[in-house]
């Protein structure tokens, strides 16, 4: 039987959540030898102090790369993972979000017939508690869509390694990272293509940003005015305040309805 080679590397970066990267490192190890045995599991840790280490040591068979030092926050940790991997393709992953068999079956196929120059993105579903405001299928949109809101999640995202080795995430934003690396990466013309049909994950509800706080929305308007112009960027500060004022309202309806006596 031929070898099959490496198709995948999976980053996982962590810190201190070492029972949710307990649940992400289970489900991958429930996935099928032939799917196994294409990926290539790298994880950045922060330098954790909550047991994470020992969690990685239960699991040697299966991660193939794992660092632990300290770091300058999760897009570091993701710059340093792709740099120790070695698969032409990247996804990123994150503790407590899981695979989808099938989805992560089609994803594999596509990605042997698929020209090294192109990128690929799939559905992501929403674990529970799903968040007020938040909807529990995000379809991936390659467009336009992308100067207004992220359409692109990491978690359903698989890219060329060489991407991010030439473009990596910009360190100076700590929620937002991701949505400047597919913003900038649309506007330079990049090609993603989309699979709206198929599951390729399902996250965990955790995530920094989905905090929906100020400082979120602070940090997409000091993203988002370095690399918009014209109408899209002086609409933008009326946006953003109006989606953080939807999701205090859907947080506060959320709120009233589960205090509702029955």
């Amino acid at each position: 039987m031929p070898e099959v080679k490496t198709t995948l590397a999976v980053v996982l970066p962590t810190w201190n959540d070492g029972a949710a990267l307990r649940e992400t490192l289970v489900a991958f190890d429930a996935l099928s030898p032939d799917v196994r045995e294409q990926l290539e599991l790298v994880v950045a840790d922060g330098g954790s102090d909550d047991g994470t280490l020992q969690i990685l040591g239960e699991h040697m068979g299966l991660v193939q790369v794992a660092h632990s030092q300290s770091d300058r926050g999760v897009y570091d940790a993701m710059n340093r993972a792709v740099g120790w991997s070695c698969a032409p393709w990247v996804w990123i992953m994150g503790s407590g979000d899981l695979p989808d068999s099938p989805g992560l079956q089609h994803a594999l196929a596509t990605l042997r017939s698929s020209p090294k120059d192109r990128g690929h993105a799939w559905k992501v579903e929403a674990l529970p508690p799903v968040e007020a405001g938040v909807p529990a299928t995000f379809v991936p949109e390659w467009g336009a869509k992308l100067r207004w809101r992220n359409t692109m999640h990491h978690q359903g995202v698989i890219v060329p390694r060489n991407w991010l080795l030439e473009h990596p995430f910009d360190i100076q934003y700590k929620v937002l990272g991701d949505y400047a690396w597919m913003l900038d990466r649309w506007q330079s013309g990049h090609n993603v293509v989309c699979h709206p049909k198929e599951t390729l994950a399902r996250v965990a509800a955790t995530g920094l940003s989905r905090q929906f706080n100020k400082s979120l929305y602070l940090e997409e308007w000091r993203m988002k005015r370095t690399r918009l112009a014209g109408y899209s960027l002086w609409v933008q500060p009326f946006w953003l305040w109006a989606k953080w004022a939807f999701k205090q309202v859907s947080k506060a309806r959320r709120s009233l309805g589960s205090s509702t006596p029955q």
